[in-house]
C-alpha cells in the first residue's frame, strides 16, 4: 500500500514519540540504574563492565538477522511483537534480585535475562532502521534525528531524575527490593504503551519487491565499497575508544561515592545540552558532511575524557564531572544518529539493512572483546594498588586516558579521509 504525504508525516511523529518512550525503557536498564541493580547484587566491578559491555556483543545477533531474515517486506508485525518481547525481558531482570537464591544464581540468571533481551532487540534492529529510515527523505535525515533526539532527551531529563531520586531513598531506607518492583512496573507500562505506538506507524511498501540477496552478493555490498569500508573501519575504532564508559558508573558511585541523584542531576545537564546541540549538529551535517560533523565530535569527546583521566581526588572530579558530561553530551549530539547516517551515505536503499546488520555485529564484537581486555587492566591495577610505575592512578583513568588519544586519532587522520558523496552533495 502506497502511503499518502499525511500518513507519511503523521508515521514520521510516532516514530518520534516512540524513539521517546523506548527511551525511557533504556533509562532503566543502562548506566546507573544497571549498575544499582549490580552493585545490589555484589557484582565485581570488573565483571560489571563486561556486564555492561553485553549489548557490544549481543550487535553480533545482527548477522543471524541480515541471513535470516529474507523479507524486508512487511516487517511492522513481527518487529513489534519482537520488541515487546524484549522490553518484558528487561521488566525481568528487575525481579531477579527478590529471588531467594546465591548470588552467583542471581548474577547468572541476570546475565542470561540480558542476553535473551539484547538477543531480541538487536535480531528486529536491521529491519526496523529500515522501516522507519524509508519514512524520511535522504537529505533530511540529519534535521529528522535532531528532532527525535530532542524529544526523547527532554522527556528522559524528568524521567531519569525521578528514578535516580527513588533509587537514593530506597536505598537509604535500605528497601531496594521495592524500588526494583516500582522500576519494572513502570517499564511494563512503558512496554505495552510503546507497542501501540509501532503497531500505529505505517511501514511504507518498496516500489518493486526486493529479491534477498545471497552470501557472496552480501559480501560485496558490505566491502566492496572502499567507502564503506572506511565507516566500518571508523566505527569499530570508535566502539572500541569508547569502551572506558562500560566501567564509569562503579567508578562514580563505588570508588567516588557519587549519589544516584547527583548522577542523574548531571545526566539532565548532559540531555539538556545534548538537546540545544542535535539540531545545529544535524544541519552541520545536511549542509557539510556527516564526517565533518563527527570529526568535531571525537576532538570535543576527547576534551571530556581528557577530564576524566586528570581528576583522581573526589572533590576535582565531583566539580568536573559536570564539564565531562557536557562534552559527552555534545558528541553524543551528533555521532549517536551520526554513526548510522554515515554508514547510510554509502548504501542505497535495497541494502541498508545487509550493511547495517553486519557494521553492527562487526563493531558489537570487537568491542565486547575489546572490554574483555579491559577488565584485566582493571583487576591488574586494582590488585597493583592502584600503581603503576610509582604513579597512583585508578584504572578508569588509564582507559580514560586511551579513549583520549584513540579518539584524537580518529578526528584528525581517519575521518578527514570520508567525502560527501556526490549524489548527496
Amino acid at each position: 500500500m502506497q502511503l499518502s504525504q499525511e500518513e507519511y508525516r503523521r508515521s514520521r511523529r510516532l516514530v518520534i514519540l516512540e524513539a521517546a518512550v523506548e527511551y525511557f525503557i533504556l533509562i532503566c536498564v543502562t548506566g546507573a540504574f544497571l549498575t544499582a541493580l549490580m552493585n545490589y547484587m555484589e557484582v565485581p566491578a570488573s565483571l560489571q563492565g563486561i556486564i555492561n559491555a553485553i549489548t557490544s556483543l549481543a550487535c553480533s545477533v545482527q548477522l543471524i538477522a541480515v541471513f535470516g531474515v529474507k523479507r524486508t517486506y512487511p516487517c511492522k508485525r513481527w518487529v513489534s511483537i519482537l520488541n515487546l518481547v524484549n522490553q518484558l525481558l528487561f521488566v525481568l531482570l528487575y525481579c531477579i534480585p527478590s529471588i531467594d537464591v546465591s548470588r552467583g544464581v542471581k548474577i547468572a540468571a541476570f546475565v542470561a535475562m540480558l542476553c535473551a533481551a539484547y538477543f531480541c532487540q538487536y535480531y528486529l534492529t536491521p529491519s526496523r532502521v529500515n522501516w522507519q529510515m524509508n519514512l524520511v527523505e535522504d537529505n533530511r535525515r540529519g534535521v529528522y534525528t535532531a528532532k527525535k533526539e530532542i524529544v526523547s532527551l527532554i522527556g528522559g531529563m524528568l524521567f531519569s531524575q525521578a528514578t535516580g531520586i527513588l533509587l537514593d531513598y530506597f536505598e537509604e531506607k535500605g528497601d531496594m527490593n521495592t524500588c526494583f518492583i516500582i522500576i519494572g512496573v513502570a517499564v511494563t507500562v512503558l512496554s505495552i504503551l510503546h507497542l501501540v505506538i509501532m503497531l500505529m506507524t505505517k511501514e511504507p511498501e518498496p516500489e518493486t519487491e526486493i529479491p534477498p540477496k545471497s552470501f557472496r552478493e552480501i559480501l560485496r555490498v558490505v566491502f566492496g565499497n572502499a567507502d564503506l569500508r572506511r565507516v566500518i573501519i571508523f566505527d569499530t575504532m570508535f566502539g572500541i575508544a569508547n569502551v572506558s564508559l562500560h566501567f564509569s558508573y562503579v567508578y562514580l558511585t563505588n570508588t567516588m561515592q557519587f549519589t544516584y541523584t547527583y548522577i542523574t542531576a548531571i545526566g539532565i545537564a548532559h540531555s539538556l545540552f545534548r538537546a540545544v546541540v542535535s539540531p545545529f549538529l544535524g544541519r552541520l551535517a545536511d549542509k557539510r558532511s556527516w564526517a565533518y560533523m563527527l570529526r568535531i565530535c571525537m576532538i570535543v569527546l576527547a576534551i571530556g575524557y581528557t577530564i576524566y583521566t586528570v581528576s583522581s581526588a573526589r572533590e576535582v572530579l565531583f566539580f568536573l564531572y559536570p564539564i565531562f558530561s557536557l562534552c559527552q553530551g555534545f558528541s553524543s549530539g551528533g555521532s549517536n544518529a551520526g554513526r548510522t547516517n554515515l554508514c547510510l551515505d554509502y548504501v542505497e536503499h535495497e541494502n541498508r539493512r545487509y550493511v547495517l546488520g553486519i557494521k553492527e555485529a562487526i563493531c558489537g564484537m570487537v568491542s565486547f572483546v575489546a572490554t574483555v581486555v579491559a577488565s584485566f587492566v582493571v583487576t591488574w591495577v586494582e590488585n597493583n594498588g592502584n600503581q603503576i610505575f610509582g604513579f597512583s592512578i585508578y584504572p578508569q583513568q588509564l582507559l580514560f586516558a586511551i579513549s583520549a588519544i584513540m579518539l584524537l586519532a580518529l578526528a584528525f587522520f581517519f575521518l578527514p579521509k570520508l567525502k560527501k558523496p556526490d549524489r548527496l552533495s
